[in-house]
């Protein structure tokens, strides 16, 4: 007679029921670990273009440096650099080059609250917050053209204007370095967040006032508080109420 106790059974037979011994709530956090910024590939992509870009326009950087860092405490200095083509030229060309790392920096640190942000795949939010960035600067360039239709002295209008570039470049290369800092550092977000729109606030209020100077030195208060609403509040205004509404 066969024992039926060595009788081989089928698998689902065997194997009937089973305990798990594993934490579900581990299970569940190492199965579904989400990805850190920058293993997306587009944001790998976009550091890798950064970084290129900033190491082609160092020498660039290094020739205006001084000029850059002297606007910082004398709005002169923004009046000299329109002053020469060759200047001017590379400022706008570093300006224009700037633009990307902020916007990743912005991306990373989640600068903006947008609604939209929130409905886009976290891969594809950088180049998102890249666009906004430049439709911002689209909006400042429109009522720039507007406004210096009917300037008075349009070469110093256009130089109270493009002055804004000099902190812009700045603002980058002070936010990036804080941003490597602050991540190297393990710096919780939240924190390295509040650090970074600091740095950027105060760049942006030096910018204001430079440019206000500028504007002051040939037209009044009165005048000068309107350009500045045209030029700067309305734009960033624009761009805050997007934010909300969107």
């Amino acid at each position: 007679m066969v024992d039926s106790t060595n009788v081989i059974r089928p698998a689902a037979q065997a194997f009937s029921s089973g305990t798990l011994e594993m934490s579900e709530r581990f299970a569940e956090g190492y199965m579904e670990q989400p990805l850190a910024w920058a293993d997306y590939p587009v944001n790998t992509a976009l550091l890798v273009l950064a970084t290129l870009l900033l190491l082609i326009s160092l020498r660039i950087f290094i020739g205006i440096a001084p000029r850059l860092f002297d606007s910082l405490t004398r709005w002169k200095a923004c009046v000299n650099i329109d002053a020469s083509v060759q200047l001017k030229n590379d400022r706008n060309t570093l300006a224009v080059i700037a633009t990307l790392p902020m916007a990743l920096v912005a991306d990373r640190y989640h600068f903006f609250s947008a609604g939209i942000l929130d409905r886009i795949p976290e891969e594809w939010s950088s180049p998102v917050t890249l666009g906004i960035i430049v439709v911002w600067l689209l909006i400042r360039h429109l009522c720039f053209y507007f406004c210096s239709l009917r300037a008075p002295r349009p070469e110093t209008f256009r130089t109270a204007h493009k002055s804004f570039f000099n902190y812009w470049i700045i603002a980058t290369l002070l936010l990036t370095l804080t941003a490597g800092i602050i991540g190297f550092s393990n710096i919780p977000d939240e924190a390295g967040r509040t650090i970074l729109l600091y740095e950027l606030a105060v760049m942006y209020l030096i910018a204001i006032l430079r440019k206000s100077q500028i504007l002051l030195s040939y037209c009044g208060p009165l005048t000068t508080f309107l350009y500045l609403c045209a030029l700067e509040f309305i734009p960033t205004g624009a761009l805050i109420a997007g934010c909300i509404l969107l």
